[in-house]
């Protein structure tokens, strides 16, 4: 059976290395909820929302793993609805201390960036969906 895989992310390094990236131009919310758009389109969670144990204060960028089974139904996979709905509501109760990219230095936003791939690097390999080594 095929299945289509796509990383959902704000992190624009990742943006620029995976060749199947839904860029999200946004805060990890976003994404959270960009995420959850395509959960009820059919798509599943191929990597936890929460993943790295970031909270909603200490890192700007937000990366998810997702795939569609062909023939899938249009139908949401409960489980993921359960994982992104928990994760929104985190994030949601947060939402005035989301960290966002802008006005943070290059430097810092670049080591932001670079964490988020490495925490992602692993699910990523997985399912061969690097273009190149982070």
């Amino acid at each position: 059976m095929f299945c289509r895989k796509m990383l959902v992310t704000n992190n624009p390094l990742l943006h620029e290395q995976i060749s199947s990236c839904d860029f999200v131009e946004g805060n990890s919310l976003d994404v959270l909820v960009r995420t959850r758009n395509f959960i009820h389109e059919g798509w599943v969670l191929l990597s936890h929302p929460l993943y790295g144990n970031l909270r909603p204060h200490q890192h700007p960028y937000r990366s998810i793993l997702m795939e569609r089974p062909e023939g899938a139904s249009f139908g949401a996979d409960l489980l993921s609805v359960e994982y992104i709905e928990n994760a929104i509501a985190i994030y949601s109760s947060q939402s005035s201390r989301i960290l966002s990219a802008e006005g943070i230095p290059d430097s810092v936003r670049q080591d932001f960036a670079f964490i988020d791939a490495d925490l992602m690097k692993e699910s990523l390999s997985r399912y061969r969906m690097f273009i190149r080594e982070v």
